[in-house]
């Protein structure tokens, strides 16, 4: 993660100086490297290099992934686009674990290893295959310096900085807590909430575009912190099934929305910057959301936990509210 936030920091150096399409095989190369290193691991020292690398790659590689789908389309659809854009996203974030395990369990380590570098190696062919298309919205020609940090993306950057943070729980505590419960269906809850992140996906995306991000928001962070208060009072299987089905929504719809509005309010040339800003605010909210609140576990057990991030929610929806008054349809 520090590899990944530090490379963004650089990303507008990069984009004066490289193609899109190099940066993007530069990426999966370095996701390629660290794939390629990890079964010949032999000390910790090459662990931290491997994942240096691995680091560098994911900065690289999702910024300019993202930005290079938003250049596809016109400022118009970028809600419903974008949307679509992150379906693939969320599927094969879902999938990749179970099918990670079973390659592991039936065959080995080394196998699942082989198989994340055919699968990079076809990626890196794909990128290199495609051809430059013409954009969306037109280029103009600019000689304006795009900077490492931009103040009119700290609404969007705040607001999904706190997300990350509420997301770091859901995904780093819901499974013990579920096991402390003596609760057998956390599968499902992660299942369920990947079905109704893909879903919701499409409709906010044209939500937004048609009324802006204000109702999208809203009403997706009544649901979160609704899914919230149904964790901090787990009592059943049934109850953690609908309470990842509050919580994929929420998710599928307020990280692409807040991705659109970003893409929305900036400049074309200014995109890698946005992009950079965004994503390392949502890495932050994790990695630091993952610490803190293991922190208050401690201090709080689980359930106090999830009814603090309970009142995280009711200030969201408030902070939402707020940040996209000036920007509602």
């Amino acid at each position: 993660m520090f590899a990944a936030l530090i490379t963004r920091l650089f990303v507008p150096w990069f984009s004066r100086r490289f193609s899109k399409k190099f940066l993007l095989v530069a990426g999966i190369f370095g996701y390629l490297l660290a794939s390629a290193g990890y079964p010949l691991l032999g000390s910790f020292g090459l662990l931290v290099l491997l994942r240096l690398f691995n680091g560098i790659g994911h900065g690289i590689a999702t910024t300019y992934f993202a930005t290079s789908a938003a250049d596809e389309l016109p400022v118009s659809k970028i809600g419903e686009g974008m949307g679509y854009f992150g379906i693939g996203t969320m599927v094969t974030a879902s999938l990749a674990p179970l099918l990670a395990i079973a390659i592991v369990q039936q065959v080995s380590f080394s196998a699942f290893f082989l198989t994340c570098i055919g699968i990079l190696f076809l990626a890196m062919l794909a990128i290199l295959a495609t051809t430059k298309s013409t954009p969306a919205s037109p280029v103009k020609a600019t000689t304006h310096r795009a900077p490492v940090f931009d103040r009119q993306f700290i609404p969007q950057c705040s607001l999904v900085f706190i997300l990350g943070i509420m997301m770091s729980g859901v995904m780093t505590f819901t499974p013990i807590y579920a096991e402390v419960k003596h609760l057998t269906g956390i599968s499902w809850f992660f299942f369920v909430a990947a079905i109704a992140g893909v879903v919701i996906r499409p409709i906010v995306g044209r939500s937004f575009d048609t009324r802006g991000p204000r109702l999208v928001l809203l009403l997706s962070t009544v649901l979160l912190t609704a899914g919230m208060i149904m964790l901090a009072f787990l009592t059943s299987n049934w109850l953690l099934i609908v309470a990842g089905i509050f919580y994929g929504v929420a998710d599928g719809a307020i990280y692409p929305t807040l991705q659109a509005w970003v893409f929305r309010v900036t400049t074309l040339e200014n995109r890698d910057t946005a992009t950079g800003m965004f994503l390392n605010a949502y890495d932050l909210g994790m990695g630091i959301g993952a610490v803190v609140l293991g922190g208050l576990v401690e201090l709080v057990h689980y359930q106090g936990m999830f009814l603090v991030l309970t009142l995280v929610g009711v200030g969201y929806i408030w902070l939402a509210a707020g940040l996209s008054r000036r920007w509602s349809a």
